[in-house]
């Protein structure tokens, strides 16, 4: 499924093991930066205090043992340096020496510190992962006829994770599926997730009719998900010839046509949220069904996509991009290759810029309209999460 880890257990990781080159790098050169400046200028000038920037410096970057070597080289440089300037048996030197030994002790406790809340980091920030990652599985192949394809961006900020979720299912009832979105971020967003994720996995099986499944999930969130947080959901179920959905707040999603034509399923009744269905007056949506051929394809996102903004602070139009890429004269109805289209695009849109939610894209279509013959790769697994964007593999990077 790629590797869905979060940046700041990545880059604690890097601080701590950095090579001694990156730790030392800074430090040593302004030892042979002010050497060299304060012999060039002679004795009219003193630099010499300045090296006392080296070891505070390297505070930030180096282990306690590379701040100790810096201190006891820069130590006799300076006694050298005063006795070419002449200031070498002078009171103050005697007291600038103490406070540069004393700096350098401060230096190497500070460096203590950070590597200790480096470590603490990078525990808890694999903790938080592997509860994402227990959310974000990768789609069997051919499940219950219908084949799928996710691509997942995770949002650039690496003090949080985000609560994007799906599950597909090979019920009685068909292929079932959830994506959804939780409001907020961090561990309390993941904790909500899987509260959703294990509600509707056992919900989807027993329950006839999307509309109850819901209400169970809503009813599992009162109960046992943080205060105040709730799940934006788009609930899904494949049967022969047709797709049949129950929308509770989500983006819509999108069909792409036999014949290349886009449409945008508007829900004829919009629900609110799971968790907040004791504010509305009735419990929830009814469920409608449109119809789903053997070369039809399904688009389902995340609103990260559609809020993804560029340079110029243009957010993704999503509508556009689909009939562009997938639509029309470009029609792809393989999963696979619509995933990797619309993924790629929208890591150019964004570019340099990180993203600030987490998006996830999902692409359908059933197993009997396999690519065979019309030109598409295999499908596979269909790029189950593959960590382009901001996932851990290293920003948007396009």
């Amino acid at each position: 499924m790629g590797q869905m880890i979060g940046l700041d257990a990545q880059r604690a990781t890097a601080t701590a093991t950095r090579p001694l080159l990156r730790q030392v790098g800074l430090p040593v050169a302004i030892l042979v930066v002010v050497t060299v400046v304060d012999l060039a200028t002679g004795p009219d000038t003193v630099y010499y205090p300045f090296l006392l920037l080296a070891p505070t410096l390297a505070a930030a970057t180096a282990r306690p043992l590379a701040i100790l070597a810096i201190g006891s080289v820069s130590l006799p440089l300076r006694y050298w340096l005063a006795s070419e300037d002449g200031y070498q048996n002078t009171e103050l030197f005697q007291v600038s020496t103490w406070i540069y030994v004393m700096a350098t002790g401060l230096a190497m406790y500070l460096s203590a510190a950070r590597l200790r809340y480096e470590r603490s980091l990078v525990a808890l920030s694999q903790v938080a992962v592997a509860a994402q990652r227990a959310i974000l599985l990768p789609p069997p192949d051919g499940l219950g006829g219908v084949r799928l394809a996710v691509r997942y961006f995770a949002m650039a900020d690496e003090a949080e994770l985000g609560g994007d979720l799906y599950l597909a299912l090979d019920t009685p009832h068909g292929m079932r599926m959830i994506i959804g979105d939780v409001l907020g971020k961090g561990l309390g967003a993941v904790r909500t997730a899987s509260i959703t994720i294990g509600a509707f996995r056992e919900a989807a099986y027993n329950q006839p009719e999307l509309a109850d499944v819901a209400r169970l999930i809503d009813e599992s969130i009162v109960r046992n998900a943080p205060a105040e947080q709730f799940v934006t959901a788009l609930l899904v179920e494949v049967r022969d010839g047709e797709v049949e959905f129950l929308h509770r707040g989500h983006e819509q999603p999108v069909l792409i046509g036999a014949d290349g034509g886009v449409r945008v399923l508007e829900p004829p009744d919009p629900g609110l949220p799971l968790g907040l269905t004791e504010l509305a007056a009735a419990n929830g949506s009814e469920a409608w069904a449109v119809p789903f051929g053997g070369r039809d394809l399904l688009v389902l996102v995340t609103d990260g996509v559609a809020d993804a903004r560029n340079a110029d602070g243009c957010d993704y139009l999503l509508v556009e991009r689909i009939t562009k890429l997938l639509g029309g004269t470009a029609y792809v109805h393989d999963p696979a290759v619509a995933v990797e289209r619309l993924g790629d695009d929208l890591s150019r849109h964004v570019g340099w810029l990180p993203f600030t939610d987490d998006a996830l894209i999902i692409a359908l279509a059933r197993a009997a309209a396999g690519p065979a013959g019309d030109g598409h790769a295999p499908a596979g697994d269909g790029h189950a999460p593959t960590g382009d964007g901001h996932a851990p593999e290293g920003g948007p990077g396009h």
